[in-house]
């Protein structure tokens, strides 16, 4: 509604108070304007703290606040101003209806003062609307309604038996105040600083607003400040018919004015506007207040290319995914801080916000820290798939709307450097797997709109139409793959990669889990914390039934992680600007107590993966990249003795400080023998097992690519455990020392058997009843219940234990059968029946089929259909 006003800034004019005393109950969605609860009537109402961040599952999706104040002693005008709620918000005073606003992050509010009384009835409605079918979902609330980053995860399916509900967040998570002003306010502020001719230069735009339906004149008052420098101050007359508003602009210069850098680059000087807007004889109105930064970003983004520098300087983005907690009430400014600190001790310089928005809090610690950060708005996965128009047209313009609030919130912030509009939507092509919802190209349109719209709205920034489209998602080793795939590929930007891990076994994280071992494979409470067992049965170190105790399974866990976040952070490295400009590990911590990908568990407790990331992304770092490998199971490097190990040591360096001639010297050393006996004990004892040498090699400066220093060939016959070391030194100094830790054995591990699919998944995936006989042999039927999804494979039918060998495939369709395809699409829903032709059909009696199925991104192993043939008699047999 109109009526709303934005408000990224607060007004500090002529004085602000919290309101308290709330009382609130709880309502269906759409319902309570019939109770008159708008008045602050009906039953139920009982004391509660705002503010607070609250849950809304099915039947409990709207919440009503209700508190009284007296009217303020307050001449001027008088706001209402929300900081944050979730989402949907309708604002009532003494029964007048302010208005309306969407969104979860943005703080809004209305003009009081035509409805104040001597005592004062406020009522807010807050709604928060359950989507359970993530792909049909059409409201905006990022990594809150979708994803992996909440309790009770896509990934589970809504397969979780109670007391485990579907919930979204809710409520009042900001302060409520009242704002005292004049009749002038100030909607927003856009600072746009430049440096030319080495001064700085400043253009400031401002909104104002006349509340008053009376013409106003008057003045503002523009005033940059700079540590150990006079105030700089310029005024300019306003005129403003009543009612109307009036976009002003004004320039001014700011000579010898130094520019903020990346926290491994310099300093982060920051600069005070203030802008004060007056009305006749010089009475204040509104101030507001915001913080700058002349900072220069150039970027060349496009398909298969990546190039970004600040300041005229490149940087390959050693960074993390950040998604602080799943409570925003629960974040502070401290907690920001230590986690800003946490990121720059493990040597990060960068920051993906993940499918969300932030508190103000964050990007000023994050200025002050030199953080940057990218930026995404709160979309995720897919919205309004076979959804009514007006659902879709709903969500297009709210994400339009909700793009214009945060571009506006965040303009100012030297942090933010680039914008991103969807994270992972379906119409990637990683995301083929999808099947119909990635066929039609779901939301491509309006998120290449959203990228225009950044580009028109905010010029001074790269953006991108989604997250994974340039850059990638690399989970190799983890959702798909191995982990040895990750020495091949050749990105030009990873924005996620990495596994997950149980937290510490003495971690409070487990108080809010499950503290009892053993736990089943598919632990309901696991699974509801973020557990994916299909991934760790499939390539991580296996399911709990595989492990004696929690902290043997925590343990090999934290080691695998650490293993894959090391290896492929390292990797990405020596490709640094050939051609990979940067790396993110998913994620920097843990949003709630969760079994996750953070490299810190929900109650900032670090994991192994902290320490290993913080090696890996030492400013100045020796890496040794093993060549020829095989890969062990779940980690490790296997080295034949027939054929010779070879290594490439590459040295980058990001540091400024740092360049000039260098040494490495490295050496390889068996630590521990194979066992063996008789003639093979005694070639061991004559076979070479120790080497080293040392090469001379040009440092790259911090603006130049990774430099390999030599490469390592060497015949290694003996098996055992072996240790590669290598140390840089500059100037007799040592800056780094790295090892690699590698196998010499004839013995590869064979693969890992399939396991059979849990029964959450099977049941989600098929009719678990359905095997049914045909003349021509047999069918069952799949129905996917999982999310939009595609079969590529079906093999290793096995009928009552027997194999049935090359069977012919095929799936039921409107024209009849047909061959079943590489791809078989799984809408949700669809009865889909396959048929399996032996030739002959089922003998009496129950029947039991085994299959492998592979449905990408969903589950992956064997599944088992039952069925029981009745005779002929038991078929004619009358019910009952």
């Amino acid at each position: 509604m109109s009526d709303c006003l934005f408000l990224p800034l607060p007004q500090l004019a002529s004085g602000v108070r919290e309101l308290s005393g709330w009382e609130a109950v709880w309502t269906p969605l759409g319902e309570g304007e019939a109770e008159r609860l708008t008045i602050g009537k009906g039953t139920g109402w009982k004391q509660i703290e705002v503010p607070r961040q609250l849950a809304a599952s099915e039947g409990h999706q709207a919440v009503w606040y209700r508190t009284e104040f007296a009217r303020p002693d307050h001449s001027g005008r008088v706001l209402l101003r929300i900081g944050g709620a979730f989402l949907a918000t309708n604002a009532w005073l003494n029964g007048k209806l302010l208005g309306s606003h969407y969104g979860y992050f943005a703080p809004f509010g209305f003009d009081l003062t035509p409805y104040l009384k001597a005592e004062n009835l406020l009522v807010i409605c807050c709604e928060s609307p359950v989507e359970p079918q993530p792909e049909k979902k059409h409201h905006l609330m990022g990594v809150f309604n979708d994803g992996e980053l909440k309790p009770y995860p896509a990934s589970a399916y809504s397969s979780l038996p109670e007391p485990s509900r579907w919930e979204v967040p809710i409520g009042l998570w900001r302060q409520v105040e009242l704002e005292y002003v004049g009749p002038i306010t100030i909607d927003w502020m856009r600072l746009k600083p430049h440096i030319e001719a080495n001064d700085g230069r400043l253009e400031v735009q401002a909104r104002l607003r006349n509340l008053d339906g009376r013409h106003m004149d008057g003045e503002v008052e523009l005033v940059v400040s700079a540590p150990g420098r006079d105030p700089l101050r310029l005024r300019r007359d306003v005129h403003l018919a009543g009612g109307n508003e009036q976009t002003v602009s004004m320039r001014l210069a700011l000579p010898g004015a130094k520019r903020w850098e990346p926290w491994r680059f310099g300093d982060q000087p920051t600069y005070r506007a203030e802008l004060v807007a007056r009305v006749d004889g010089g009475i204040e109105s509104a101030r507001v207040q915001d913080t700058f930064s002349f900072r220069e970003l150039k970027w060349d983004i496009g398909p298969r290319r990546w190039s970004f520098t600040v300041n005229g300087r490149p940087m390959f983005l050693r960074g993390a995914c950040y998604s602080p907690s799943y409570r925003f009430d629960e974040l502070t400014p401290e907690g920001f801080e230590g986690d800003l600190r946490i990121a720059k001790e493990a040597n990060l310089d960068a920051l993906r916000i993940v499918a969300n928005v932030l508190p103000d809090e964050f990007y000023r610690r994050a200025d002050a820290a030199g953080m940057l950060l990218f930026q995404e708005l709160p979309l995720i996965g897919t919205y309004a798939y076979h959804a009514r128009g007006d659902n879709s047209r709903f969500f297009e313009s709210a994400a339009r709307e909700q793009q214009a609030e945060m571009v506006e919130m965040l303009r100012n912030r030297p942090s933010v450097a680039l914008w991103i509009a969807h994270d992972d939507p379906p119409w990637l092509q990683s995301n083929a797997d999808l099947g119909d919802v990635h066929a039609v190209r779901q939301n491509h349109s309006i998120d290449q709109e959203l990228k225009a719209s950044f580009e028109r709205l905010d010029p001074t920034r790269p953006a991108l139409a989604a997250s994974g489209e340039v850059d990638q998602h690399l989970f190799l080793g983890w959702e798909e793959g191995s982990w040895r795939d990750l020495a091949e590929v050749e990105p030009v930007m990873v924005t996620a990669f990495g596994a997950q891990s149980l937290p510490a076994a003495d971690s409070p994280v487990w108080k809010q889990i499950a503290l009892h071992w053993p736990v089943p494979d598919d632990e309901p409470s696991w699974r509801y914390a973020g557990f994916q067992p299909v991934n760790w049965a499939e390539r991580g170190v296996g399911l709990p039934s595989a492990h004696q105790s929690l902290e043997s399974y925590a343990a090999a866990s934290q080691e695998y992680q650490a293993s894959i976040v090391r290896f492929a952070a390292e990797h990405l490295r020596t490709r640094k600007f050939e051609s990979c400009w940067g790396a993110f590990a998913y994620h920097l911590v843990d949003p709630f107590p969760s079994i996750g990908f953070g490299l810190l568990d929900g109650a900032r407790r670090p994991k192994l993966a902290l320490k290993a990331l913080t090696e890996a992304f030492k400013p100045t770092r020796v890496i040794v990249e093993p060549l020829t490998f095989e890969p062990g199971r779940p980690f490790g490097i296997l080295q034949r003795p027939d054929v010779p190990f070879s290594a490439r040591l590459v040295v980058v360096n990001d540091d400024p400080e740092v360049s000039g001639r260098g040494m490495v010297r490295w050496s390889v050393t068996r630590e521990r023998a194979a066992k063996a006996r008789g003639a093979r004990f005694l070639r061991d004892a004559v076979q070479k097992k120790s080497f080293a040498g040392m090469v001379e090699v040009e440092v790259p400066t911090a603006f130049e690519p990774a430099v390999s220093a030599t490469s390592v060939t060497l015949p290694l016959s003996a098996q055992g455990d072996y240790r590669l070391e290598a140390t840089l030194t500059i100037a007799g100094r040592v800056i780094d020392r790295t090892d690699l830790r590698f196998t010499v054995t004839s013995t590869v591990p064979s693969p890992r058997p399939r396991p059979e699919l849990a029964r959450y998944l099977a049941e989600r995936l098929a009719d678990l009843d359905s095997l049914r006989s045909e003349d021509d042999g047999l069918s069952f039927a799949m129905e996917n219940r999982t999310r939009p999804a595609v079969l590529v494979g079906l093999t290793g039918l096995r009928l009552d234990g027997v194999v049935l060998a090359r069977p012919e495939l095929q799936v039921e369709t409107h024209a009849g059968r047909a061959p079943l395809p590489k791809r078989l699409d799984m809408p949700l829903g669809r009865r889909l029946v396959v048929h399996v032709v032996t030739g002959e059909p089922l003998g009496v009696g129950a029947h039991s089929l085994e299959a492998d199925i592979t449905v990408p991104g969903v589950a992956s192993g064997r599944l088992v259909v039952e069925g029981n043939v009745l005779t002929p008699q038991q078929t004619s047999r009358p019910a009952g």
